[in-house]
């Protein structure tokens, strides 16, 4: 069994987000259904939720 840790924490209600968890940290700027983060590794992603259940998902590189 595995131990997971994940924390949310609001700085500015309904935009901006910091994620806390054991692997790292990520910070996250938009709605819940839209936004951006940029992880502590460096990468980048965005993410969209649409109705229905489907979601797009969109991971940036490093370079």
């Amino acid at each position: 069994m595995s131990i997971h840790y994940h924390k949310q924490i609001t700085l500015i209600p309904k935009l901006l987000r910091l994620n806390i968890g054991t692997h790292g940290w990520s910070l996250s700027v938009g709605p819940r259904r839209a936004h951006l983060t940029q992880h502590s590794g460096g990468g980048r992603s965005a993410s969209v939720r649409l109705p229905g259940g489907f979601s797009w998902r969109r991971h940036f590189r490093r370079h």
